[in-house]
């Protein structure tokens, strides 16, 4: 395994309860983050100690722990290079080594970041000053940006969105801000009823949305918002950005990529094994999947990247993977809408409780994404068992 995030811990967790003997995990972090639940610590709805644990205390029972990074990958022998000069060699390699948050992607958001004026609930980092700068905010252009992939969970970038106005609306300050979302895309999502009840809840707040538009830079307390009509500039006096992600350089590095990929690594989508080299796999927000770069996803990749490899041993026909991913959206404190959904763009459904429509924001889905995951993620994904 390479990586030990969602995708990693989980995969690596399932071999060893399907019996394999040999499993080890090439990953430098000392410290392990539930990502879902940044956005919560960054609007003030959740502790910052509820955001991680020790790596150590993750490793599942049985499993070699690299505490290294891999830097390079020969996709023949499956040798691995490590950054601390060791050589690492398996009969399969699964890559889950995620993405990289690429702030030198826009002109002036890092310096934006340090000062202040920008800040992001999608960094760890910056998430006190994130809850800072939204609850001492009064009045003037609040602009939160969405883009298209790559993008880890870009559909959860609504929920600092939302939350801020459901806050800002509750404190009596809401009106005198300007709230703008910019979309790179045309759509706000490519499924009607998901966009259908986005646009519900981003009117009802009287948020500008504008489509086709992204942040190009950011000069002082300016942002330059290109689209195809040019380039225009606006201030602003806080500035929510859902980063910009590149990939591990281990992918390219190691030649795992392909035309077409920006650097992630070349998987066949449905059976999640490289299209050239056929004991390498992918995952997760490091692979080429499309939208499919959500914890809800992994969960069935990693089960399918498990039985695939199991497969592919035996001379098996391989499991097919849908693209099944997640959309959970906080649209105020207290109420969110659990969107599922595949590559095909039709609507799933998983929760066992089938009494509630998952799309409409409800308190029960709150309380599920808030809540319950949380303890689901810790005991029973990272586990193996869910």
């Amino acid at each position: 395994m390479i990586g030990a995030g969602n995708g990693g811990l989980a995969t690596a967790a399932r071999l060893r309860r399907r019996g394999c003997a040999d499993v080890g995990l090439v990953e430098p972090s000392e410290r392990h983050v539930y990502k879902p639940l940044q956005n919560y610590v960054g609007l003030g709805l959740a502790r910052t100690d509820e955001l991680s644990r020790p790596q150590a205390d993750l490793i599942p029972d049985g499993v070699t722990w690299h505490r290294t990074a891999a830097v390079a990958i020969d996709p023949v022998t499956r040798v691995v290079t490590c950054a601390d000069g060791t050589e690492v060699a398996g009969a399969d390699i699964v890559l889950a080594p995620g993405a990289t948050l690429d702030w030198d992607a826009v002109p002036g958001a890092a310096d934006a970041l340090q000062r202040g004026l920008a800040i992001s609930t999608f960094d760890d980092a910056l998430l006190d000053r994130a809850w800072e700068r939204i609850r001492t905010l009064e009045r003037g252009t609040a602009i939160f940006t969405l883009h298209g992939q790559p993008a880890s969970g870009r559909e959860t970038a609504l929920k600092p969105l939302l939350l801020a106005c459901d806050l800002w609306r509750r404190t009596g300050v809401l009106d005198a801000i300007d709230v703008v979302l910019v979309h790179d895309e045309s759509r706000l999502h490519p499924v009607a009823d998901i966009e259908g009840e986005w646009r519900r809840h981003l009117d009802g707040a009287g948020i500008d949305v504008r489509l086709g538009v992204r942040v190009a830079a950011v000069e002082g307390d300016e942002v330059v918002l290109a689209s195809e009509a040019g380039e225009r500039r606006e201030r602003v006096d806080l500035l929510h950005l859902l980063p910009p992600y590149a990939a591990a350089p281990v992918v390219a590095a190691s030649a795992l990529d392909a035309p077409g990929t920006d650097g992630f690594v070349d998987v066949d989508v449905e059976t999640l094994r490289h299209r050239t080299h056929p004991r390498i796999w992918g995952i997760g927000d490091g692979a080429a999947l499309g939208d499919a770069r959500t914890g809800g996803a992994l969960r069935k990749q990693t089960r399918i990247v498990v039985e695939n490899i199991r497969h592919a041993r035996a001379g098996e026909p391989l499991e097919r993977y849908d693209g099944y991913t997640v959309a959970p959206v906080a649209t105020g404190r207290g109420r969110l809408s659990f969107a599922e959904y595949d590559r095909s763009g039709s609507m799933r459904r998983s929760l066992p409780v089938r009494v509630r429509d998952q799309l409409r924001a409800h308190r029960a889905w709150y309380v599920l994404d808030r809540h319950v995951l949380p303890q689901v993620y810790w005991h029973g994904i990272l586990t193996g068992r869910v």
